[in-house]
């Protein structure tokens, strides 16, 4: 735990932790009462598919929407309520469809008594638009907070907060079509928050993507996947197990434990996306059916891919085709997490309906043209190590997570790429006591591309363009990256979300 009165956190830090930690026991975040798993909750509930959200208006400036932040009842277990933390009421939060091109306006209401951020994972934004992590949304009551813990005379300016409780975020979409997600980042509650269900969908499409032969409509299905404690008497447990991960016994899928989907003897879309606050995956499906990828966390790969098995880190997105053709009508094909034990090895289940139908769409052996970035082009190469430091302290584990054995420290820049230019990351893990914790780096603003790892070739799923990496136990990759979005200032960090909320962040400025 980070400790508001640590002297190495700067006094708008502290503020922002007092107001965290005093607003961690809302809105049935913690639990004393037991967990709840029950076998019988596999394959009973139909895949939810989150909702499309309209825009307010469009106009020249873009597409405007609103999102509330708040707290709502939702379903997970039958009969049972859970208090969730929601965009617009909805766990997952709504998925919001963009246009290449066409920038997205998001004016988001904070009516939670928590601080929020909100940061568009995978996108290419303003910095101030990006969810740097002191770049919050008070709470509805934010001044009764800050009386009470903060002392009267705090300079609220610091926190770089909004005025009132509401912000908004300008997307402008000048990217490649990909899945993207947004979710919480806010200092040091983004795994608390994210857990509760500050999580959603946000899909670019584009000319290119469209005009492929590749499944649309019903047959395009975005599968978000995590796992969640509840109790029994349905809240959700949040418990990070002294900040090694959150993690938990239930697997869901777009908010339904272990759900089932009805799916014709056709060919399918599906887009992947690990939102797991700490644990990777890996995915196969039940009778050696194949995916067949087609794109990653940027977009569309160079050509389509095959895979029996396909490993996703926490945050990495994989979109890929499965054709149910060859199946038998009420044949049931399991997905499956080879990482995972008991329950939490099986994902969803695919139940086969129907006769032959026809099936226009097609896989093309060529689906874009991706510009190879060149090792000689690099200006500079960096390098950033993620490990841990010792730290006096009377829990467990007693270290902090660190970049290049520092804490984050949201005044200091660690890099500062010129805009622009190439460099080249190798990213490395120390070795420490703990070899089973996975530590994805994320890049913020840009997209890079996989030159090794372990000094091989990148693995078959990590072609095209990605924004997070894999990072297991005593390996390394290298990317490759332009810094051509935007200058001002951006992160680095793990995407194991307790691991970034207990300081395994670097911030970079582009210059």
């Amino acid at each position: 735990m980070i400790h508001p009165h640590d002297p190495a956190i700067s006094r708008r830090d502290a503020l922002i932790l007092s107001v965290l930690g005093a607003a961690a026991t809302v809105g049935g975040c913690v639990s004393t009462g037991a967990t709840f798993a029950s076998p019988g909750l596999r394959f009973r509930r139909d895949l939810p598919i989150p909702p499309v959200l309209a825009p307010s208006r469009i106009d020249a400036s873009g597409a405007h929407y609103e999102i509330e932040q708040r707290e709502a009842k939702v379903t997970i277990l039958p009969g049972l309520e859970t208090t969730a933390w929601t965009y617009n009421g909805i766990f997952p939060g709504p998925t919001i469809r963009a246009k290449r091109g066409i920038p997205t306006i998001v004016r988001c209401t904070n009516k939670l008594d928590t601080i929020t951020v909100v940061h568009l994972h995978g996108g290419r934004v303003p910095s101030e638009s990006d969810g740097f992590p002191t770049d919050v949304i008070l709470p509805k009551n934010f001044d009764g907070l800050a009386a009470s813990l903060c002392g009267p005379g705090t300079d609220l300016s610091k926190l770089q907060a909004t005025v009132g409780n509401t912000r908004t975020y300008i997307y402008p979409n000048d990217q490649r079509a990909a899945t993207l997600w947004y979710h919480d980042h806010c200092m040091g509650g983004a795994g608390r928050n994210t857990y509760m269900g500050l999580v959603g969908f946000y899909i670019i499409d584009d000319d290119e993507d469209g005009r492929l032969p590749l499944p649309r409509g019903d047959h395009d299905i975005p599968v978000m996947i995590f796992t969640r404690r509840l109790s029994s008497s349905g809240e959700l447990v949040y418990e990070h197990d002294g900040h090694m991960g959150a993690g938990g016994g239930m697997m869901l899928v777009n908010g339904a434990p272990w759900p089932r989907l009805a799916v014709e003897r056709r060919k399918y879309r599906l887009r992947f996306l690990n939102a797991d606050n700490s644990e990777p995956l890996e995915l196969a499906l039940e009778g050696d059916l194949p995916f067949t990828q087609i794109a990653t966390d940027g977009g569309l790969l160079d050509a389509p891919v095959t895979l029996r098995t396909l490993p996703l880190a926490m945050a990495e997105r994989a979109e890929v085709i499965v054709d149910f053709a060859a199946c038998q009508e009420g044949q049931s094909i399991v997905l499956r997490n080879l990482r995972g034990n008991g329950p939490l090895s099986e994902v969803m289940r695919f139940d086969v309906f129907g006769g032959p139908v026809r099936d226009r769409s097609e896989i093309p052996r060529t689906l874009s043209r991706i510009e190879r970035l060149r090792q000689e082009d690099a200006v500079r190469t960096r390098e950033f190590v993620f490990g841990a430091k010792p730290y006096l302290a009377l829990r467990f584990p007693p270290i902090y997570w660190t970049v290049n054995g520092k804490r984050f420290d949201a005044e200091r820049v660690d890099a500062a790429p010129r805009h622009g230019d190439i460099e080249i990351w190798k990213f490395s893990r120390q070795k420490t006591i703990f070899p089973t914790i996975c530590h994805p780096p994320h890049v913020h603003l840009v997209n890079f591309q996989v030159l090794e790892r372990d000094g091989k070739p990148p693995l078959p799923h990590e072609g095209g363009w990605k924004d997070t990496a894999a990072l297991e136990f005593d390996q390394s990759v290298t990317v490759i990256m332009r810094f051509d979005g935007y200058r001002g200032r951006y992160l680095l960090h793990c995407h194991n979300l307790e691991h970034e909320d207990h300081d395994m962040m670097a911030r970079f400025d582009v210059v």
